[in-house]
């Protein structure tokens, strides 16, 4: 009885040693699964090229420079739309730009214009007319070099009063303001100076046989001159000049128009005579 248990026991055995054997192959049996196949499909590029134009060439500057009179007129310093450009100036920096350094310096001995010359000396008139400096500030100045016994004959300045300097000699000097007023006399020696008002009838006589000099300074950049008797006669009608004179002919005044002294010219008789002119 214990063999027949004890030989099933052993089939029984075996056969679950057969299974577990099974089982084992069966799982360690290894699938050779076909290869994958990767296909990578080439999606196309996204990525876009942008050219970019090369830039535009900028347009040329053109740079003005208003310096100096470059730009006004440099082959004469003293053209009229020069000394306008310069005249309508919006500020003193403005009118700064437009001159150049020699438009501040004035010769007397080497001016060509501003001149007034004749027997009795030569006089020279800085103005805004011939000296760009003086635009815009209020001042101008005359320079009278006269002979011995030379005058500057009766004027007036319209728009300045003047205050003159004697250099050097002694001078006889008047002047006639307006109707009834006094006429004033006076000698002005070296050192010395005289006034004479706005607008008041003037002169300077050199009373010395040598040369004299003075300088005459105006509170105007264009005190203006008006010589009494070229202005009087040769201005004004012949009819006007004879009926102020009462009644004096034509042919007279048209005389003394030919015959009118030049400025500066020689003055009084006594000088001339005491200095043997």
């Amino acid at each position: 009885m214990k063999l027949t248990q004890l030989l099933c026991f052993l089939v029984i055995l075996v056969d679950v040693c057969d299974s577990r054997r099974r089982v084992t192959t069966t799982s360690t049996t290894t699938t050779t699964l076909p290869p994958t196949t990767t296909t990578t499909t080439a999606l196309p590029s996204t990525t876009k090229t942008t050219t970019t134009p090369p830039p535009s060439p900028s347009p040329p500057t053109t740079t003005t420079t208003v310096t100096t009179t470059q730009a006004l007129n440099t082959s004469d310093p003293l053209a009229l739309s020069r000394l306008e450009s310069i005249k309508n100036s919006v500020n003193e920096l403005s009118l700064l730009s437009k001159t150049v350094p020699s438009d501040f310096i004035f010769d007397f001995d080497k001016a060509v214009t501003g001149v007034s010359l004749s027997n009795g000396g030569r006089t020279v008139a800085a103005t805004v007319a011939n000296f760009p400096g003086l635009i815009n500030h209020g001042i101008a100045m005359t320079v009278g070099f006269l002979g011995p016994c030379g005058i500057n004959l009766p004027h007036t300045h319209p728009r300045a009063t003047e205050i003159n300097f004697s250099v050097d000699g002694d001078f006889q000097v008047g002047f006639y303001q307006e109707n009834s007023a006094t006429f004033i006399m006076n000698e002005v020696h070296k050192n010395q100076v005289a006034v004479f008002p706005k607008g008041a009838i003037h002169f300077e006589q050199n009373m010395n046989c040598t040369p004299a000099t003075f300088v005459a300074a105006f509170n105007s950049e264009d005190p203006g001159v008006l010589t009494i008797s070229n202005a009087f006669f040769g201005s004004i009608p012949a009819t006007v000049v004879g009926a102020s004179l009462g009644g004096l002919n034509i042919s007279t005044i048209e005389d003394i128009r030919s015959n009118l002294a030049k400025n500066p010219s020689l003055g009084i008789e006594e000088c001339r005579k005491r200095c043997n002119l």
